[in-house]
Protein backbone atom coordinates (compact mmCIF):
# COMPACT_ATOMS: atom_id res chain seq x y z
CA UNK A 1 0.00 0.00 0.00
CA UNK A 2 1.49 3.56 -1.08
CA UNK A 3 0.87 6.28 0.71
CA UNK A 4 0.01 9.57 -2.02
CA UNK A 5 0.59 13.43 -1.35
CA UNK A 6 -1.63 16.23 -2.79
CA UNK A 7 2.11 16.66 -4.83
CA UNK A 8 1.67 13.79 -7.03
CA UNK A 9 4.91 11.89 -4.98
CA UNK A 10 3.68 8.71 -2.88
CA UNK A 11 6.24 6.64 -0.28
CA UNK A 12 5.71 2.96 -0.19
CA UNK A 13 5.91 2.31 4.04
CA UNK A 14 9.37 0.41 5.24
CA UNK A 15 8.57 -3.26 5.95
CA UNK A 16 9.90 -5.04 8.77
CA UNK A 17 11.44 -8.26 7.61
CA UNK A 18 10.50 -11.41 9.60
CA UNK A 19 12.77 -12.00 12.56
CA UNK A 20 14.03 -15.20 12.09
CA UNK A 21 17.64 -15.06 12.73
CA UNK A 22 18.52 -16.47 9.47
CA UNK A 23 20.22 -13.51 7.74
CA UNK A 24 21.84 -10.41 9.43
CA UNK A 25 19.10 -8.50 7.59
CA UNK A 26 16.17 -10.64 9.01
CA UNK A 27 17.96 -10.96 13.12
CA UNK A 28 16.39 -12.03 15.72
CA UNK A 29 16.53 -10.72 20.00
CA UNK A 30 17.65 -13.89 21.11
CA UNK A 31 16.94 -17.65 20.67
CA UNK A 32 13.86 -17.69 22.50
CA UNK A 33 12.09 -14.91 20.85
CA UNK A 34 13.17 -16.83 17.33
CA UNK A 35 11.71 -20.69 18.71
CA UNK A 36 8.66 -18.42 19.93
CA UNK A 37 8.18 -16.88 16.37
CA UNK A 38 9.12 -19.45 14.37
CA UNK A 39 8.32 -22.64 16.20
CA UNK A 40 10.09 -25.09 13.91
CA UNK A 41 13.35 -23.32 14.06
CA UNK A 42 15.97 -25.79 14.84
CA UNK A 43 19.36 -26.33 16.06
CA UNK A 44 22.08 -24.06 15.10
CA UNK A 45 23.49 -20.84 13.87
CA UNK A 46 21.38 -17.98 14.36
CA UNK A 47 21.69 -13.97 13.92
CA UNK A 48 20.26 -11.68 16.53
CA UNK A 49 20.78 -7.83 17.54
CA UNK A 50 20.53 -5.97 20.40
CA UNK A 51 21.12 -2.10 20.75
CA UNK A 52 22.96 -2.53 23.54
CA UNK A 53 25.72 -4.91 22.10
CA UNK A 54 27.98 -3.68 19.63
CA UNK A 55 25.38 -0.49 18.80
CA UNK A 56 22.78 -2.99 17.42
CA UNK A 57 25.21 -4.98 14.23
CA UNK A 58 23.51 -7.95 13.76
CA UNK A 59 25.96 -11.08 15.32
CA UNK A 60 25.44 -14.99 15.45
CA UNK A 61 24.38 -17.25 18.14
CA UNK A 62 24.26 -20.76 18.67
CA UNK A 63 20.92 -21.75 19.85
CA UNK A 64 19.39 -24.95 21.46
CA UNK A 65 16.06 -24.94 19.86
CA UNK A 66 15.24 -28.21 21.27
CA UNK A 67 15.90 -28.99 25.02
CA UNK A 68 12.85 -27.99 26.85
CA UNK A 69 11.01 -26.78 24.15
CA UNK A 70 13.95 -24.98 22.85
CA UNK A 71 14.97 -20.65 22.83
CA UNK A 72 17.97 -21.47 24.34
CA UNK A 73 20.69 -19.10 23.62
CA UNK A 74 24.85 -20.67 24.02
CA UNK A 75 26.36 -18.36 26.44
CA UNK A 76 29.56 -20.16 27.04
CA UNK A 77 31.77 -23.06 26.30
CA UNK A 78 34.22 -24.09 28.00
CA UNK A 79 36.53 -26.96 26.39
CA UNK A 80 40.04 -26.26 28.10
CA UNK A 81 41.47 -24.54 30.91
CA UNK A 82 43.76 -23.53 28.63
CA UNK A 83 43.55 -19.84 27.11
CA UNK A 84 41.33 -18.28 29.60
CA UNK A 85 41.24 -15.12 31.56
CA UNK A 86 39.77 -13.19 34.00
CA UNK A 87 39.28 -10.46 31.77
CA UNK A 88 37.91 -12.86 28.66
CA UNK A 89 35.50 -15.25 30.49
CA UNK A 90 33.10 -13.09 29.69
CA UNK A 91 33.90 -12.39 25.89
CA UNK A 92 36.03 -14.16 24.39
CA UNK A 93 36.05 -16.07 20.40
CA UNK A 94 32.18 -13.79 20.17
CA UNK A 95 31.79 -14.19 16.97
CA UNK A 96 32.62 -17.81 16.53
CA UNK A 97 29.90 -19.55 18.56
CA UNK A 98 30.33 -23.28 18.91
CA UNK A 99 29.72 -26.46 21.33
CA UNK A 100 33.06 -27.64 20.80
CA UNK A 101 35.80 -25.15 21.78
CA UNK A 102 36.07 -21.92 24.23
CA UNK A 103 33.23 -19.66 23.71
CA UNK A 104 31.49 -16.68 25.60
CA UNK A 105 29.58 -13.95 25.81
CA UNK A 106 28.31 -13.42 29.27
CA UNK A 107 28.86 -10.01 28.95
CA UNK A 108 25.76 -10.00 26.59
CA UNK A 109 23.32 -12.48 28.33
CA UNK A 110 21.77 -9.30 30.48
CA UNK A 111 20.61 -8.00 27.55
CA UNK A 112 19.37 -11.23 25.57
CA UNK A 113 17.37 -12.84 28.80
CA UNK A 114 14.03 -13.28 28.28
CA UNK A 115 13.07 -10.62 31.01
CA UNK A 116 14.44 -8.79 34.18
CA UNK A 117 11.63 -10.71 36.31
CA UNK A 118 11.64 -13.97 35.23
CA UNK A 119 14.33 -16.16 32.71
CA UNK A 120 16.12 -19.35 32.91
CA UNK A 121 19.77 -20.84 32.48
CA UNK A 122 20.98 -24.23 31.83
CA UNK A 123 24.12 -26.03 32.36
CA UNK A 124 25.60 -29.08 31.03
CA UNK A 125 28.78 -30.83 31.64
CA UNK A 126 30.56 -33.85 29.55
CA UNK A 127 28.13 -34.31 27.26
CA UNK A 128 24.96 -32.40 26.20
CA UNK A 129 21.92 -33.09 28.85
CA UNK A 130 24.05 -33.86 31.53
CA UNK A 131 25.73 -33.55 34.86
CA UNK A 132 23.80 -29.96 35.90
CA UNK A 133 20.17 -28.60 35.31
CA UNK A 134 18.10 -25.91 34.25
CA UNK A 135 17.27 -23.16 36.85
CA UNK A 136 14.63 -20.14 37.14
CA UNK A 137 16.34 -16.86 38.20
CA UNK A 138 13.87 -14.67 40.35
CA UNK A 139 14.54 -11.16 39.98
CA UNK A 140 17.00 -8.85 38.49
CA UNK A 141 19.82 -10.78 38.73
CA UNK A 142 23.28 -10.34 36.26
CA UNK A 143 25.28 -12.80 34.71
CA UNK A 144 28.53 -10.18 35.18
CA UNK A 145 27.55 -9.43 39.06
CA UNK A 146 30.45 -9.83 41.38
CA UNK A 147 28.57 -10.86 44.12
CA UNK A 148 27.29 -14.49 45.84
CA UNK A 149 24.25 -12.87 46.80
CA UNK A 150 22.23 -14.29 44.01
CA UNK A 151 21.09 -17.23 45.49
CA UNK A 152 17.19 -16.97 44.88
CA UNK A 153 17.08 -19.63 41.92
CA UNK A 154 14.91 -22.56 41.53
CA UNK A 155 15.59 -25.80 40.01
CA UNK A 156 13.54 -26.97 37.38
CA UNK A 157 15.04 -29.64 35.78
CA UNK A 158 18.02 -31.84 37.55
CA UNK A 159 20.52 -33.76 34.49
CA UNK A 160 21.90 -36.40 36.38
CA UNK A 161 21.98 -37.76 40.09
CA UNK A 162 23.66 -34.36 42.16
CA UNK A 163 23.46 -32.39 45.38
CA UNK A 164 23.74 -28.74 46.19
CA UNK A 165 27.24 -29.13 48.04
CA UNK A 166 30.52 -27.40 48.68
CA UNK A 167 32.44 -30.17 46.39
CA UNK A 168 29.95 -29.86 43.88
CA UNK A 169 27.33 -26.80 42.61
CA UNK A 170 26.19 -24.98 45.14
CA UNK A 171 22.69 -23.27 45.41
CA UNK A 172 23.64 -19.79 43.58
CA UNK A 173 23.58 -18.33 40.20
CA UNK A 174 27.20 -18.54 38.50
CA UNK A 175 28.85 -15.15 39.65
CA UNK A 176 31.80 -13.01 37.98
CA UNK A 177 34.86 -13.49 40.75
CA UNK A 178 36.83 -11.66 38.44
CA UNK A 179 40.02 -11.66 40.84
CA UNK A 180 40.40 -14.92 41.33
CA UNK A 181 41.13 -18.65 39.85
CA UNK A 182 37.39 -19.86 40.10
CA UNK A 183 36.73 -16.88 37.25
CA UNK A 184 32.83 -17.75 36.67
CA UNK A 185 31.63 -20.10 39.64
CA UNK A 186 29.11 -21.17 42.34
CA UNK A 187 31.39 -21.64 44.92
CA UNK A 188 30.79 -19.28 47.48
CA UNK A 189 34.15 -17.50 48.31
CA UNK A 190 35.03 -17.55 44.96
CA UNK A 191 39.13 -18.40 45.44
CA UNK A 192 41.36 -21.54 45.98
CA UNK A 193 40.25 -22.31 49.32
CA UNK A 194 40.62 -25.93 48.43
CA UNK A 195 37.16 -26.82 47.51
CA UNK A 196 36.32 -24.72 44.82
CA UNK A 197 34.15 -27.30 42.63
CA UNK A 198 31.18 -25.81 40.98
CA UNK A 199 33.29 -23.69 38.84
CA UNK A 200 32.52 -22.84 34.86
CA UNK A 201 35.50 -21.28 33.96
CA UNK A 202 39.59 -21.10 35.82
CA UNK A 203 42.72 -19.90 34.64
CA UNK A 204 44.35 -22.24 36.88
CA UNK A 205 43.66 -25.78 36.96
CA UNK A 206 44.93 -29.20 36.17
CA UNK A 207 41.26 -30.89 35.11
CA UNK A 208 40.44 -30.49 31.40
CA UNK A 209 37.27 -27.85 32.04
CA UNK A 210 37.13 -26.67 35.24
CA UNK A 211 36.42 -28.36 39.17
CA UNK A 212 33.01 -29.31 38.50
CA UNK A 213 31.14 -32.12 40.78
CA UNK A 214 33.26 -34.10 42.63
CA UNK A 215 30.09 -35.36 44.99
CA UNK A 216 28.72 -36.63 41.93
CA UNK A 217 31.70 -38.67 40.23
CA UNK A 218 32.31 -35.78 37.70
CA UNK A 219 35.19 -34.20 38.69
CA UNK A 220 36.37 -33.69 35.41
CA UNK A 221 34.21 -32.80 32.64
CA UNK A 222 35.52 -32.51 29.15
CA UNK A 223 33.13 -29.66 28.52
CA UNK A 224 30.87 -27.14 30.34
CA UNK A 225 28.20 -25.49 28.82
CA UNK A 226 26.36 -22.28 29.85
CA UNK A 227 22.85 -21.25 28.58
CA UNK A 228 20.10 -18.81 28.86
CA UNK A 229 16.57 -18.47 27.89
Amino acid sequence: MSIIFTNGFSIVPHTIPNPDGLTPATAGVSAFQIKTDYPDSTDGLYWITNTNIDGGTPFQIYADMTTDGGGWTLILTNASYIGWTIQNAILYNETAPTLDSNYSIVSYADYIKRSQSGFQYMLEADERGRWGGIWTANGNYSFVANTNSQTNITLNTKFDNWQYADNGLEERMPWYAANASPVITTNRNGYDDGSWWGTLVTTRTAWPSAPWMDNAGMGSPSKIWYWVR
